[in-house]
Parts: structure tokens; sequence; C-alpha cells
């Protein structure tokens, strides 16, 4: 797990049980008129989408893990897919929850809305195993939409790329399945991972793509490492994708952008689960490469890109070696986004890995909170994020939490020493 989740306290003596769920991995149910779908807890991404779909229904949830993530652990770390725009994040689509206690079991009813005091489903998700074994899980399903399009679109800079995100999600024409904005730097990593065309096709499209670029920068675009690349799926039937492809090409030519077509946001719809698996490849050539995710407001979106930038390459110029960044936007609200930064640098020595990639990693998430934003947008808090957790917070959010953990385990067996110790 991306932020220790799952791992144990090196201090702990006791003996260390972790469950597997794998084998309760089937939809139970599908309530066709209220949209709802009972699931075991144990099935993973693909299977789940796979049993919905030879029926006509999708949940929707597409998080960077979905390969070898469950819905059950969805839940518990409360994640966010790509869909989010449309889909919700899981806390929007889980209505009822099935959780296993040493004391007995908690159920919340899957019911559209509650007001029943505190939400003891919301206590649940993102307690990270704290409360107990999530079972069963009621989330809401979807018909599967008829037709679907990932549209490709280009901006002369960053700045200008978020104006346009704004008014996209700000618009009441559209409701986009995702939005998404890379960076300059990240936008010329993703032109550089383009393999070099073969085929008489794609010769014919590196042409055409050349020849826009030189066409850019004679009308004054940076395409070396300002402009910013950014996808929008649509949804739907055949009128409504067509209407809010109109709609946002429009947006995006007021906010400075081009239109690019669907061929590059078909690419990236093929490959978007890709990238997390760099990481591992990176460790054979003595390289470490991560990522931090926050939300922040629409207003203090480019302060915190610009900030956390400043921090890391800060960082690694006091600890003399070289480093990369980039950033992509994504997860749209009303009031803001998420940001998700990606770096990576080469270690100097085994022996000094890892405390140069907690200098690099610690900096990013100090920033994150000195300017106001969450600690994790997405990828829950375990023990690497827990460090910040007050400043997030407060304490007497924490205390709040403490307290509510100690009193469903005052024996701590249960994923001790995630989210506060």
């Amino acid at each position: 797990c991306i932020s220790g989740s799952v791992t144990p306290d090196v201090a702990e003596q006791r003996p260390i049980l972790t469950m597997n769920l794998g084998r309760m991995r089937e939809v139970i149910e599908i309530d066709d008129t209220a949209g709802l779908a009972r699931v075991e807890a144990g099935v993973y991404g693909p299977d789940l989408e796979e049993q919905l779909n030879a029926k006509g229904w999708t949940v929707g949830h597409f998080p960077d893990s979905f390969t070898y993530s469950t819905v059950g652990g969805w839940a518990a770390t409360r994640s966010s897919g790509m869909q989010s725009d449309k889909y919700g994040d899981i806390e929007d689509i889980v209505r009822g929850l099935r959780m296993v206690h040493p004391d007995g079991t908690a159920v919340t009813k899957p019911i559209p809305g509650r007001d029943s005091g505190p939400s003891v489903h919301e206590m649940i998700l993102g307690s990270e195993g704290r409360l107990g074994v999530i079972t069963e899980v009621t989330v809401q399903v979807h018909r599967i939409a008829p037709v679907r399009q990932v549209i490709a679109y280009m901006y002369p800079d960053w700045e200008h790329g978020i104006r346009g995100m704004h008014a996209i999600a700000r618009s009441t024409d559209v409701t986009p399945t995702f939005t998404r904005l890379s960076d300059g730097p990240e936008t010329e990593f993703s032109l550089a991972m383009v393999k070099e065309p073969t085929s008489t096709k794609g010769k014919v499209a590196a042409k055409v793509q050349d020849g826009l670029f030189a066409y850019l920068r004679s009308k004054g675009w940076d395409t070396t490492n300002e402009m910013s690349i950014s996808y929008v799926c649509f949804e739907g039937s055949k009128e409504s994708v067509e209407q809010q492809k109109s709609i946002v090409k429009k947006i995006v030519k007021n906010n400075g952008g081009i239109t690019l077509g669907a061929g590059p946001g078909a690419i990236y719809d093929q490959k978007k689960f890709d990238t997390p698996y760099l990481r591992d490849f990176l460790m054979n050539y003595q390289v470490f490469g991560d990522v931090c995710d926050t939300g922040a407001t629409w207003s203090n979106l480019n302060e915190v890109h610009a900030r956390v930038y400043d921090a890391f390459y800060a960082t690694q110029q006091e600890q003399g070696l070289p480093g990369f960044m980039f950033c992509h936007m994504s997860h749209s609200y009303h009031a803001g986004a998420c940001l998700y930064f990606t770096f990576a640098f080469p270690y100097s020595s085994d022996e000094q890995a890892l405390e140069q990639y907690y200098a690099a990693k610690n900096a990013v998430q100090q920033a994150f909170v000195d300017l106001g934003s969450t600690v994790s947008h997405h990828h829950a808090v375990g023990t690497e994020h827990q460090p910040w957790i007050t400043e997030d917070i407060g304490d007497v959010g924490v205390r709040m939490i403490e307290g509510l953990f100690a009193d469903n385990d005052p024996g701590r067996n249960l994923n001790p020493g995630k989210v506060t110790r």
C-alpha cells in the first residue's frame, strides 16, 4: 500500500495475522430498480466490473490500483477513482457496509441518505482496518453508457489549463466522466514516452504532430516544457456526447487552448493503468520514483503547484542530487481539485536510499499542509502520512479519532498504529 496501511509496526512483539478475503469475490445481488449491488469485499476491480458488465452495469470506480485492489480496500482507504467527476469518490458510491468486529457485526443500511446522529457509515469509510474487517459493501451502479469518448486538448501553459478546467467544472451544461490536466513537465514526459512510429499511419500522425507544434511555436507557444495536455471523457447517448464535446471545445478555445481530438485520448485511455508500475522498474536502475497527492481549492491550486515544486527541488539541491517532478490535476469538484505529483531521482547508495527518499517526500508533504491543502486526497493515511495528520485535522480532531479507536479496540488488535498511533 502506498501509505503503509498494511505495514505492521516494527516494534510489535505479538504474532501478526493478515486476512485475505480473496475467496469473497462475488456480486451477491443487484437491485435493478434502486441501482444498487451487494458485493463481497474481496472482489478485485476487474472481476467486479466483469460481473456487473455482464448485466449491463458498472460502478465507474477506477483507481490507479484497479487491477490489484478490492472493493473492501477501496472503502477502508477512502479511495478515489479517475472517473470521480461523474461517479463520485468511494464515499459517494458506497451506500451500505457490513463490518465484522470481535464483539459483533456492524451493518449500515443501503439507503440514499441518513440522519442518525454521527454517521457510523462515515466512520467505517477510511478507517483502514482500525474498526473491524469490512466483509460486504453495497455500491451504486450505473447502466453502461452507449457512447464513450476521451478527447485530448492542449493549452499553452498550466495557468491557461487550470482556467479551462475550472470553467468546465463550473459549467451547468456538461457532466464529464473525468477531466485531467498535465502540467508542462508531465506533458513533455508523456510525449517522450511515445514509441517511434513504424507503420505508415503512425509516421503520418507524427508528421501531423510536428506540423502542429511548428504552427504553435509560430503563435508563441513553448512546445518544449510549458504547454499542458488535457483529457476530458464524455459518456452518454451519441447526441449528448456530441453536444457536450461542442460545449467543452468552446470553453477550451475561450481559455487559450486547442482541440487535439480523439486519437491521443484513446491512447491515454488504453494505457491509464500502466504508470504506477514504473516505480519497480526504476528501482532496478537505482532510481526512486513515487507520488504524492493533495486536494486544494481552485483559488489555491496554482500556488500549491508552484510551491511544491520549489520545496522538492530545494531539497534535492540540499542533498546534492538531481531530480525530476511533474504534476497533473484531476478529480474536479465545485470548490477545487486534486493535484497529483510524481517525483523521481537517482539515489547515491543503498545505505542512504531511504534517508534521501524521505527527505524528498517529507518536503512535499510538509508543503501541502503549510499551504492549507490536505495531507492526501486519496492515498489514505496509514503510517506514511501520519506525521502530518495533526496539522491536517487539528489536535481535537486527532483526539476524537484516537478516542474512537481506543474505545472500539482497547487491546489494539485491529491494524494498530494506522491513521493515528
